[in-house]
């Protein structure tokens, strides 16, 4: 019965915490981006939204008001709007190109176009081949390709590897990196290590304990082996973190299928 919820879960992926960010620090107009930027950063995306809209509107120069805006819309799934705006930043600042191909790579995912994720994503190292962010999302681009149609059907195995390739190189990039963990216990879950992918996801766990991804990757493959306790803890603990609605319905759904 966990491997429906399996084939769906593995598909959530930590995607809007890691856009690429702009640099307020370089802002010259009066237009206050920090201001909007922790609003954004407390929750307040509409008013974040609302305001980035009047500063565009007030300044159609700015780069930076611009590609807020576009992580704004990207928030609140207006994704074609986001996409625009992500475009529109590139022509008005070419020098932001990697972050701008980064977040349209992120955008992608969500619209699960993943040949243009990867794309984009690759598009995005050939400028700045180093960013841990960007190679983290290849890599769960990759994990996502690699998905089986059916119950019936075997991961793709080419596509695993060039998974794990990609999150091995964002750990040497910045260790200690909770979502790479993540990754990588998926990657070991769909080759069928299980004690492995455990292993990495208890690490996860143990590194950010209160890391939603991390609780309910750890909790679907504890469900997997019938460790129906440690699920039921884990799966609890996801919930309790606030975690995005899509999560917060499958580890309820989950935790409804396990055994008293």
């Amino acid at each position: 019965m966990f491997k429906r919820l399996l084939l769906r879960g593995l598909a959530i992926l930590m995607v809007l915490n890691l856009l690429a960010s702009c640099n307020t620090q370089e802002a010259v107009t009066p237009v206050d981006l920090e201001a909007i930027q922790a609003q954004m950063d407390a929750g307040e995306v509409n008013a974040a939204l609302k305001a980035l809209e009047a500063a565009v509107k007030q300044e159609p120069e700015n780069a930076e008001a611009h590609f807020l805006l576009g992580v704004a819309y990207f928030k609140t799934g207006a994704y074609e709007k986001a996409r625009e705006i992500f475009n529109h930043t590139l022509e008005l600042d070419p020098e932001r190109a990697a972050a701008v191909h980064h977040n349209l790579g992120a955008l992608a995912i969500q619209m699960e176009d993943l040949e243009t994720a990867v794309n984009e994503f690759k598009v995005a190292l050939e400028i700045e081949p180093d960013d841990p962010d960007t190679h983290y999302q290849l890599g769960a681009a990759y994990l996502l390709q690699s998905l089986p149609t059916d119950e019936s059907s075997a991961p793709v195995q080419e596509k695993l590897e060039l998974a794990r390739e990609e999150f091995e190189r964002a750990w040497e990039l910045a260790p200690g990196k909770v979502e790479v963990l993540v990754g990588l216990g998926n990657v070991h879950l769909l080759e069928g290590n299980l004690t492995q992918a455990i292993e990495v996801l208890e690490e996860a766990v143990a590194t950010a304990p209160e890391m939603p991804e991390a609780l309910f990757a750890l909790g679907r493959i504890y469900a997997l082996t019938n460790n129906f306790d440690g699920a039921r803890e884990m799966l609890e603990r996801c919930l309790a973190a606030n975690p995005p609605e899509v999560w917060a319905q499958q580890a309820q759904e989950l935790l409804e299928l396990l055994p008293e």
